[in-house]
């Protein structure tokens, strides 16, 4: 701890009393302050009088309890009650856990001179807001309708692979002919780690055999692809392999071919991870996502991190569930609206859809309760 100590710096064990709490800025070891203020200022939201004491001294204990079954992050065999969460769940009416939900996140204390809205990590990824989503999306779709995209998407569910193949526009721009010389699998890193070939889905592609297809979007091989895109640089015939994948796991997705497979299955957290992030927080990855038993290998200075993400955000001009204009900042509700228009006419909210009606269909297979099936893929 000693030897990482850095001249003009505060330590953790230090904090909060050696920090400037005031919207955003902090002053260093020297005294020096850093961060323009007026920079967390946002349009719409007001910032607390000046002469408003602050009301809060340690963020990490203001949200409210969360004993109760419905906000916990745990799966039913470390402790968190099934059945009461679910039957709560089911009591309430839309419009109920809407405004439950709204009530809980709007909630605001002062902290360091700017409204700080505790309850946003207590309701993020819990079976509480998961629940909500599926409502407040329901009900999105039933006020705006289906948008040309997922308009296309749900005729393109009742067609073969192939016609998807040949329609689909990322499909048709990312596929000319290929060659099997296997430049794009000899420079791609997945290839490497995991027995994935991308030549190969290039030549099934190139087969347009309907059966291939389908075994290729049942199996695991199109979900090691990382997206890098070193396939689209390496190939000789202007293919763009990755966009293809990217196609193609869209289409696994419309027509539920995706649970049978470990990674496909994996599409149902990461919807409500990264699903439940741009859906409620405009980001698609929370800043309280990180977990220290899941990173070991980031040592311990991200330890340090984890445990005080607040005053670390703060530190550096953030603004963590907070009014602001600056990162992790609590999104404006005329913003998030906008995000959610984005969403719904893209047709991503069909495709979370699908998602969800072939997961909860696995699960009632399986008689898995859907939160469980959550944690289990």
């Amino acid at each position: 701890m000693e030897s990482e100590k850095k001249r003009d710096r505060i330590n953790p064990e230090d904090w909060p009393d050696a920090l400037y709490w005031r919207s955003g800025t902090y002053r260093k070891g020297n005294g020096t302050e850093t961060i323009d203020p007026g920079r967390q200022g946002f349009p719409g939201q007001d910032a607390p009088p000046e002469n408003t004491p602050d009301q809060l001294q340690d963020p990490r204990l203001a949200a409210d309890e969360d004993s109760e079954p419905w906000f916990s992050r745990r799966p039913s065999w470390l402790g968190r009650d099934a059945r009461a969460c679910r039957e709560y769940l089911d009591s309430l009416s839309d419009e109920e856990i809407i405004r439950k939900y709204e009530e809980a996140r709007d909630r605001s204390v002062v902290w360091g001179g700017a409204e700080y809205y505790p309850n946003i990590q207590k309701l993020f990824l819990t079976p509480f807001e998961r629940e909500k989503d599926r409502r407040e999306i329901a009900a999105w779709q039933r006020e705006y309708g289906k948008g040309e995209v997922a308009q296309w998407y749900q005729e393109a569910q009742e067609q073969s692979c192939v016609w998807w193949i040949e329609n689909h526009l990322v499909a048709r721009h990312a596929f000319n002919s290929c060659m099997s010389c296997g430049a794009c699998t000899a420079g791609c890193p997945a290839a490497e780690f995991y027995d994935y070939d991308p030549r190969m889905v290039m030549e099934t592609v190139q087969s347009k055999d309907e059966d291939s297809i389908v075994a290729l979007l049942k199996a695991d091989t199109i979900w090691y692809c990382a997206q890098c895109g070193t396939c689209k640089l390496r190939c000789p015939r202007g293919n763009n392999p990755f966009a293809m994948i990217s196609s193609l796991r869209q289409l696994s997705e419309l027509k539920g071919y995706h649970v049978h497979s470990t990674r496909g299955r994996q599409q149902y957290t990461a919807r409500h991870l990264w699903g439940g992030n741009l859906w409620n927080r405009a980001c698609s990855l929370y800043f309280r996502n990180s977990m220290v038993q899941f990173h070991l290998d980031f040592g311990p200075r991200f330890a340090r991190y984890t445990l005080n993400k607040e005053e670390m955000h703060r530190r550096v001009g953030a603004c963590p569930d907070m009014d602001g204009a600056m990162p992790a900042r609590k999104v404006h509700p005329d913003t998030l609206h906008q995000v959610r228009r984005c969403l719904q006419e893209g047709g991503t909210l069909h495709l979370w859809d699908q998602i969800e009606h072939h997961g909860r269909q696995q699960a009632d297979e399986s008689g898995t309760d859907i939160d469980d099936y959550f944690y289990t893929v």
